[in-house]
């Protein structure tokens, strides 16, 4: 019986030895990010968020922030609502959503439109509560 031929693999970069492999991951994976950043439509009327850090300590979930929410992301974001996949009806669920919230919020991508906007000081208030790290 002859013996099985014996399979060589050959790639052009020992993907092991090779020191650059990381870098370009790295490298790559931020391009893509990029990519998709800048495919997002923005509303041309967005006004700038110039929020760096905690501005207003006195906002809290428990301080209208809460009920802010409830007033305007809760038709969409509750049981029965287009988005009900991302609920935003608690403080467990906004402060798990934060990063996304920032996401849509900062670019005016939501509410989206058709709906009723949040007015510049609703924005402002909840970009800053979140900015201090969203407190109860």
């Amino acid at each position: 019986m002859p013996a099985a031929p014996s399979v060589v693999c050959e790639f052009p970069v020992d993907f092991v030895r090779d020191r650059q492999m990381p870098r370009k991951s790295i490298l790559f994976l931020l391009l893509a990010v990029f990519a998709v950043a800048c495919g997002q439509p923005t509303n041309k009327d967005c006004p700038p968020d110039n929020q760096e850090q905690c501005v207003d300590t006195t906002l809290s979930y428990d301080n209208g922030i809460g009920d802010l929410l409830t007033q305007r992301c809760s038709p969409c974001h509750a049981t029965g609502g287009v988005e009900m996949s991302i609920p935003l009806t608690d403080y467990v669920h906004v402060r798990g959503a934060r990063t996304a919230i920032v996401g849509q919020l900062v670019p005016c991508l939501m509410p989206p439109a058709g709906n009723p906007q949040l007015n510049i000081a609703e924005r402002n208030q909840i970009l800053d509560w979140l900015s201090c790290d969203a407190p109860k």
